[in-house]
């Protein structure tokens, strides 16, 4: 649970203030750096998150559970014109192999292998637009079951294939032997990002 008592603390609250002075826990840095070291900062709840170490890419989910967030995941924001589509469709349209592909350049490898995308970063991340999102939702809809099976199967390249066809394929028009190239390209740059990190632990 996170510690952060509204307004003036009770004496119970203060006496375990007292206990985390008496430990030093103060005296750490992101404690150091507040006004009241044990009030943790707390952003506006978001529309939807973003994880941002990832083994294999990064992912969007929509918070439906009106929590507020850390800093162990991004808040994604959205506009009000785009938000009931973008909260329904987008992280299930996000997981198309050209955006995935587009994670590797915009992200950075990290130690272990990770790709870690940062908020500036993340704002440079290609995404579908809100019009092939909404053009191909009724395709998005009938597969997001058998994403998600996938993706509790940990099989997110197999996810991807069915996001590919209904998004790529249906509404953008791809054909498939590009997405073929795309998806080559994603594995090889993920397989680099993997190898330098396999190098750097010899």
């Amino acid at each position: 649970m996170l510690f952060r008592p509204a307004g003036t603390p009770s004496p119970q609250a203060r006496e375990y203030i007292a206990q985390g002075e008496a430990e030093g826990v103060h005296q750490a840095y992101k404690c150091r750096v507040r006004k009241q070291w044990w009030r943790v900062p707390l952003v506006s709840r978001a529309d939807l998150l973003l994880t941002y170490m990832n083994a294999d890419t990064p992912r969007l989910t929509t918070k439906t559970a009106g929590a507020l967030h850390l800093n162990s995941v991004h808040g994604v924001y959205l506009t009000p014109a785009h938000r009931d589509l973008a909260r329904e469709l987008l992280p299930l349209a996000a997981l198309n192999s050209v955006t995935m592909l587009g994670a590797e350049f915009t992200g950075r490898a990290y130690g272990g292998g990770l790709l870690k995308m940062e908020p500036g970063e993340a704002g440079l991340w290609a995404m579908p637009s809100p019009r092939i999102v909404k053009q191909a939702r009724d395709a998005l809809i009938a597969v997001r079951p058998q994403v998600a099976g996938r993706l509790r199967n940990g099989e997110v390249l197999e996810a991807a294939k069915l996001v590919d066809d209904a998004l790529l394929i249906r509404a953008v028009g791809m054909r498939r032997p590009d997405i073929a190239d795309i998806r080559a390209a994603r594995q090889a740059l993920a397989s680099h990002r993997e190898a330098r990190s396999r190098r750097g632990t010899r």
